[in-house]
């Protein structure tokens, strides 16, 4: 098979087949429902009665020399556990949710008697507790580090846009390239059942600016519905955030959001409230936010975060120790789709007396290892002030009285701008993620943002490449970068998965050719303590044109005969016996002649499978084609009439039926 033509994502999926199998070829984790024959939700009679009819043929009184009554007491034994299982509604809830596992830990619990329901519930809640700590041990910390470089001030990099070509002539020697850096870091821990505790540190340098501050956050979770935290920092500036969520239900959602700047109330709180809706693959929110500069009369009327702050009676405006952040107030409406094999794409509408814009976004997958994503946005700035105001803010190293007044000019100040990016995104292995972003703005000029993302761990460099808009740089950052990124991600990186693939697949053979071959010796053994009972069973059955098992075969059948239903295959039936005889010829064993376990398995002239699973746990088979579709081919004769019927290996099977007749009768 060459490369274009393998097919990443079914190999994949095979891959994670063959996994589950292996687990479930174990003898540590039997299927007991495979083994009685049964459906996952069959009834305890239902159950029971099938535990009665395979008892009775592999009962050890009934087979007489030593060897026959050993293998035969084996299977009695396997088929009285699974009956004491399934049973049991503690055993079998257990199971259902932890499998073999779950029987074991059902003990440690220490449940108590209760309903089957509650008994499920239960063990849902701690299969979902065991996955959730399985993967809290990768990502209960988190980090992020952020380094903003400025390439125009690296001489060697002046000659490739205009605005570094201009600042290498202008300026002396200034290599210091790194903007800013911002880094955080947080790591969370379980306080009580329902309650987290998160502990964040930030750090943040730009310029002359520097900010960091330890915070603290607890969430408290009400059921699987609702949710609520609080967030505050160790250090000044005391700033507290109250956040919460609850679903209406599965396709309603309210999310709320309080920042309060100052705990003396010297600034209003900034109140936001979203509303979510789902419709199908599409989510959709509606968010109002009030900001902080409003005032319900005379509260927070001569708030710092206030523009264009008109105060006659200047004492009343108490002075801040930390410059506030003003927020102006918005609505915005966002959709997203929740995403399909081919992409996503999200658009949100925000707007404001100050602030509007509008973008939109879509991602196209080109594999489950590599996308694109293309984004554009318009965005439009209105800033209304009062003649001769002041904007106050406060100074901390200031020694007035009062706060430092800064006048701005009076009028409209309009602003529109406009910005497009690409973010190309490659997965590296099965924790590692890495991001090529490229942004350009009419006002900022071209960025470019390289992520990489390790678990919950994320490092990003933006990289400004030119202040202003430059087409050409921006058109070199996104079709280079492209074409690399689709080379490697071809030439390298998916060989290289396809080899690891592949030597994955061949060490789970390995593993469990021995296994395998195990089986196959007590499957015909089992077929042998069943020939007795299942000859008289056919001898009957063609007395009195019952229903007679003339042929079967359960493995990978590729040899002119497809997993669905037989009516559409009677042509290429005719190779029946030629695909038998290349099955008993080929190298490794394809498949396994299945005649006589079904027959046995016949009761009242009718034989019903359940579906799930594989077959291979029934009494008489195997898995011969380990890590292989497999199905099963059943020739059978009723009431004179010859009937043919495949099905696939997680499929059920009830015979007989119409449908499978081929219409000839002798």
């Amino acid at each position: 098979m060459n490369a274009d033509a393998w097919d990443e994502e079914a190999e994949e999926a095979r891959l994670r087949d063959m996994e589950r199998e292996c687990a479930s070829n174990s003898e540590a984790s039997p299927d007991y429902y495979k083994i009685l024959n049964v459906s996952r939700h069959a009834s305890t009679e239902q159950v029971r009665d099938s535990y009665k009819r395979l008892s009775l043929l592999f009962h050890p009184d009934r087979h007489h020399d030593a060897e026959s009554r050993e293998w035969a007491h084996r299977q009695f034994n396997i088929i009285n556990h699974a009956y004491e299982m399934l049973t049991d509604p503690r055993s079998r809830a257990a199971y259902d949710q932890l499998g073999e596992e779950g029987v074991r830990l059902s003990a440690a619990l220490g449940l108590k008697v209760q309903s089957p329901r509650d008994l499920q519930a239960a063990f849902q809640h701690y299969a979902r507790c065991q996955r959730i700590e399985e993967i809290e041990l990768w990502s209960r910390s988190n980090s992020e580090i952020v380094v903003d470089i400025d390439s125009t001030k690296l001489k060697f990099l002046s000659w490739m846009t205009k605005a570094g070509a201009y600042r290498a002539k202008s300026s002396h020697g200034d290599n210091n390239c790194v903007e800013g850096v911002h880094m955080q870091h947080s790591f969370s821990a379980d306080l009580a059942t329902d309650l987290l505790g998160t502990v964040t540190g930030k750090m943040f340098l730009h310029g002359s600016s520097r900010f960091s501050n330890v915070f603290g956050t607890l969430k408290y979770t009400a059921g699987i519905k609702s949710w609520a935290s609080v967030k505050m920092p160790a250090l000044p500036p005391y700033t507290v955030t109250f956040r919460g969520m609850h679903y209406l239900n599965r396709y309603r959602f309210y999310v709320a959001k309080v920042n309060q700047q100052t705990l003396n109330l010297l600034t209003p709180p900034s109140v936001s409230v979203s509303y979510g809706h789902v419709f199908g693959r599409l989510i959709g929110t509606l968010t109002m936010s009030t900001g902080n500069r409003y005032a319900l009369g005379p509260f927070w009327a001569n708030s710092p975060t206030r523009f264009g702050l008109e105060s006659s009676n200047k004492a009343a405006a108490a002075k801040p120790s930390h410059p506030l952040e003003s927020i102006p107030s918005t609505v915005a409406l966002d959709l997203f789709s929740s995403g399909n094999k081919q992409g996503r794409f999200t658009a949100n509408v925000t707007a404001g007396i100050e602030h509007s814009w509008v973008a939109t976004s879509y991602t196209r997958k080109i594999d489950d290892h590599f996308s694109i994503t293309g984004g554009l946005g318009v965005a439009g700035l209105g800033i209304p002030m009062p003649r001769d105001s002041h904007f106050r803010i406060g100074d901390e190293h200031d020694n007035q009285d009062e706060p430092v007044a800064i006048d701005v000019t009076s009028g409209i100040q309009g602003f529109a701008d406009a910005r497009v990016h690409v973010e190309m995104t490659a997965t590296i292995d099965s924790w590692t993620n890495l991001t090529w972003d490229v942004e350009v703005n009419l006002s900022t000029g071209v960025k470019v943002t390289i992520s990489l993302t390790r678990l919950e761990h994320n490092i990003q460099l933006p990289i400004l490449l030119t202040p202003i808009l430059e087409l050409d740089v921006a058109a070199y950052a996104m079709l280079l970068p492209a074409a690399v990124a689709l080379g490697l991600h071809y030439a390298v990186l998916k060989p290289r998965r396809r080899r690891a693939i592949q030597q994955r697949v061949d060490e789970l053979k390995g593993e469990q050719r021995s296994q395998l071959h195990i089986q196959r010796l007590h499957a015909e053994e089992t077929v042998r303590l069943l020939a007795p009972s299942a000859e008289r069973s056919r001898a009957a059955a063609r007395a009195t044109d019952g229903l007679v098992i003339e042929s079967a075969l359960y493995g990978d059948l590729p040899f002119g005969i497809a997993a669905q239903n037989s009516n559409s295959l009677h042509a290429a039936l005719d190779h029946f016996w030629n695909s038998r005889s290349a099955l008993s010829t080929a190298d490794e064993p394809r498949a396994c002649d299945v005649t006589l376990a079904l027959q046995s398995l016949i009761t009242n002239n009718q034989l019903v499978i359940a579906s799930g699973g594989g077959k291979y746990s029934l009494p008489g088979f195997y898995d011969p084609s380990f890590g292989v579709e497999k199905s099963l081919f059943v020739r059978y004769r009723f009431r004179g009439v010859q009937h043919e019927v495949i099905v696939k290996d997680d499929e059920a099977l009830a015979i007989p039926m119409k449908a499978h007749s081929l219409g000839s009768q002798t």
